[in-house]
């Protein structure tokens, strides 16, 4: 890329930030100017930077009501538009001519077969450019990763489809009730409560951000009468694993020599050790440490910006890498999946022909299938692999603070609560122990005063 392309087209131009305080005396162009009814006695910052001989002024050593620095641009043509057959162009600033340059080719690069519209401007100070700003900060100090920041970017995507034209005011233009018909349009459409609550907590944010910048005086979501939450009238769904029955004809049908399908190891590693799918999928060979008896549990696949599956660096959560011992179930399927490995670059157990990573949903409609061939009619998906493993061991009668690490929750309420109805056949199950015992003890004592309850069988 060089200045003689025509294609091209670079710039300069000053860009000037009021100064918190007055460091310096009176400029040499402002002493000189015989206009300052005009910027009100340079009261005005908005109006000195109207004024023509302070907007072009570029003595940024002198100037004491601005900070003033020289930014470079290139402008570039990124398309053509498909309804006009106009070039589409944008420009892109840098400190540098070449830190412009460069955005302009990371541009390329993310649009490698240009756009067929023009980019829809977002107006500073909206409840979507607040957001933006927030969002991309956390990405680049490496507090959200890739796929956390593309989840929030589907989250502001569907709340600008809802929203109508209210959105692309400046924040402080909004009127309450605009917000608060959003979230009761959001409701009566029937959205269920997690989608609800992140609606919810990205427009609270993006209030919070605006009033400790000073956009707005008020913010509606504090204080005893601030827009709450709204409430799902769809009933939360439960998580649920496989029914015990299905679960075990699932197992039968998995070490079956009559299984028809791929990814074998990959299910029965994650109904035996209770692996998110995308933990099993990230399994290195390195991770197997047969010696100690150990799965290394490090990372996780992801997505990156645009929701390519990628290799993680970490788990889902801190909590979520732990070491899981290997049991006398899991040793044979490891070593089954290390002696058919695919050779590939990042020496993963499981991968794909070509030795990429593969995708969730993969692995999911092939279990839908495999459900369906045996007959399993109860809506089948990866995560009720992961869900049939805690169940069972509930059931089982592996204690809760052993359940919650395998798992990688971080608070044992999370195990609890997740598995409440296991949780409650276990209850059941043992408390019948004490029924039975009281039975024995005493017999036909106890119909004589209570009447015989059917359901109770005394002996």
């Amino acid at each position: 890329m060089t200045r003689k392309n025509k294609d091209y087209k670079v710039g300069t131009y000053l860009v000037k930030k009021p100064r918190p305080k007055k460091e310096k005396t009176i400029c040499p162009t402002c002493a000189k100017c015989l206009n300052k009814d005009f910027c009100k006695n340079r009261k005005n910052t908005k109006l000195m930077n109207k004024c023509t001989d302070c907007s072009n002024c570029n003595d940024a050593q002198n100037c004491d009501k601005f900070y003033i620095t020289e930014q470079h641009s290139i402008t570039i043509p990124i398309g053509i538009d498909e309804q006009t057959g106009e070039t589409i162009r944008k420009k892109f600033s840098g400190k540098t001519e070449n830190e412009a340059i460069y955005k302009a080719e990371q541009f390329k690069k993310e649009n490698p077969f240009g756009v067929t519209s023009k980019p829809r401007k977002i107006l500073p100070q909206t409840i979507e450019a607040i957001t933006l700003e927030f969002m991309k900060k956390k990405n680049s100090n490496g507090i959200n990763i890739d796929s956390t920041y593309r989840t929030y970017t589907q989250i502001l995507n569907r709340i600008k489809n809802n929203a109508g034209s209210w959105l692309d005011k400046p924040i402080n233009k909004i009127a309450r009730n605009e917000v608060e018909d959003f979230f009761i349009y959001e409701r009566e459409k029937g959205y269920a409560q997690n989608t609800l609550k992140k609606d919810y907590q990205l427009i609270k944010q993006a209030f919070g951000i605006a009033r400790e910048r000073n956009y707005i005086k008020d913010d509606f979501f504090v204080g005893y009468y601030g827009i709450q939450m709204p409430k799902s009238i769809k009933k939360t769904q439960k998580v649920k694993s496989f029914e015990y029955n299905d679960c075990i004809k699932l197992l039968k049908y998995l070490y079956s020599k009559e299984f028809a399908y791929s990814h074998r190891d990959e299910y029965l590693i994650s109904i035996h050790c209770g692996l998110r799918i995308g933990e099993v999928l990230a399994l290195e060979k390195q991770d197997i440490d047969f010696e100690k008896g150990l799965i290394h549990v490090k990372r996780t696949t992801t997505s990156d910006k645009e929701g390519h599956i990628i290799l993680g660096t970490h788990t889902k959560t801190p909590s979520g890498e732990r070491d899981i011992p290997i049991t006398e179930l899991t040793r044979p399927i490891l070593k089954h999946a290390i002696e058919n490995m695919i050779p590939n670059e990042n020496d993963l157990l499981f991968c794909t022909g070509k030795g990429s990573v593969f995708t969730d949903s993969t692995l999911n409609s092939c279990l839908k299938r495999i459900c369906k061939k045996i007959g399993i009619l109860d809506n089948a998906h990866n995560h009720k692999l992961r869900h049939s493993f805690s169940t069972n061991g509930v059931t089982a009668g592996i204690d809760y603070m052993v359940l919650k690490e395998t798992m990688g929750h971080s608070d044992i309420r999370e195990t609890i609560d997740t598995y409440a109805d296991a949780q409650m056949q276990f209850k059941e199950d043992e408390l019948q122990k004490y029924v039975d015992k009281i039975k024995a003890e005493l017999g036909d004592k106890l119909n004589c005063f209570y009447p015989k309850d059917e359901k109770l069988a005394i002996p």
